[in-house]
């Protein structure tokens, strides 16, 4: 599973459905978001693939889809975001 940073702006249209959109992806995704327009994706798939698939939520809305490297990453975030973005599924479940 790799994991992704979502930055999107729904401006004035309807909003998004983000777990329509995760229920589009592979069986293990999911996603964590923070208030706002922000989240966290784990998913096997391509950063491209789910621009694509986001695209079909997002409607005309702007947004940015970036995979996040598990090696360099720091800040203030609460502990249930740390926990999200360093779980690993794979590792997780071989134990």
């Amino acid at each position: 599973m790799r994991t992704f940073l979502l930055v999107f702006d729904d401006g004035n249209g309807p909003d998004i459905d983000l777990n329509g959109f995760v229920n589009a992806l592979d069986e293990d995704a999911e996603i964590l978001t923070l208030e706002g327009h922000v989240g966290f994706i784990k998913s096997a798939l391509s950063a491209e693939e789910l621009s694509k698939r986001f695209a079909q939520f997002a409607g005309s809305s702007l947004y940015l889809i970036t995979e996040m490297s598990k090696s360099a990453y720091a800040g203030r975030m609460f502990g249930e975001y740390w926990d999200f973005i360093k779980q690993d599924k794979a590792l997780s479940s071989a134990a």
